[in-house]
């Protein structure tokens, strides 16, 4: 769902490479008509629908077909990719996306995490909540006790069951949970012990992260005046970094060496 990334000049940029891209919105989302999902099966279906649409155009390479997600996105494309398995797309490319938000929230308060209070003020008006006050919090439409809800909604699930290579895109800071690498983790190593390629970065493919590891491993960082935050899609530093690894994807399929 590109309302959100494709504000930026990234399409332009991969166009004149030869790479055409695919914005829509989905169904309650921009001019669509309908009811806001919040990526849950609904949306995934309506990606689907996409993806099909494309695959029927004659000026598509029909095998050369990739999902290019931002944050939360990653829940519709994993959730889509896992539940349509024949869906023909030859890679994911996934921008700091959360292993599955409301339970990435509790983890976060669990652990006392800066991020997590961030962002429960940030739901609250910028007033934290008290204790008793926690269940009423709702993010993308769901409360972050609802386990039913999650589980319609949670990437890291899904990355169990992707059947196409996936590329994790991951700066130092991450835009929405600082520091905290654990939901890159959790999507990552889930799509690995599946037995698809994966790579974090230009760190080596198929690969399992630990959190007592994570000094080994490179991550990006802006760069100039920028930094992480919930508009740092529209960054330079995103965009540049982005174009380098979608051209390789599409151009260079490092996937297929493997």
């Amino acid at each position: 769902d590109g309302m959100y990334a494709f504000q930026s000049a990234l399409p332009t940029r991969l166009l004149e490479r030869g790479i055409m891209t695919v914005d829509f919105a989905s169904q309650g989302r921009g001019e669509s008509e309908g009811d806001d999902n919040h990526y849950g099966f609904v949306h995934q279906d309506d990606l689907k629908a996409i993806v099909d649409f494309v695959n029927k155009l004659s000026f598509v390479q029909k095998d050369n077909i990739g999902l290019l997600s931002y944050s939360y996105g990653v829940v519709l494309a994993t959730g889509a990719l896992a539940r349509y398995p024949k869906m023909p797309v030859a890679f994911l490319i996934d921008w700091e996306g959360p292993s599955c938000p409301g339970k990435d929230l509790r983890r976060g308060l669990e652990n006392d995490e800066a991020w997590a209070y961030e962002t429960i003020r940030f739901l609250n008006n910028g007033r934290e909540p008290a204790p008793e006050e926690l269940s009423q919090l709702i993010i993308h439409g769901g409360s972050i006790f609802d386990e039913a809800y999650w589980d319609e909604r949670d990437a890291s699930r899904f990355a169990a069951e992707i059947p196409c290579p996936y590329l994790r895109v991951q700066f130092d800071q991450d835009h929405a949970q600082g520091s905290s690498k654990t939901h890159m983790i959790a999507i990552i190593n889930a799509a690995t012990m599946n037995g698809q390629w994966t790579r974090c970065n230009d760190n080596p493919p198929n690969i399992l992260y630990s959190e007592e590891e994570l000094s080994q491993y490179h991550f990006h960082h802006y760069s100039g005046n920028e930094t992480a935050g919930f508009s740092s899609s529209y960054s330079q530093s995103v965009d540049m970094i982005l174009l380098d690894y979608v051209e390789e994807m599409f151009l260079s399929r490092p996937y297929e060496s493997q």
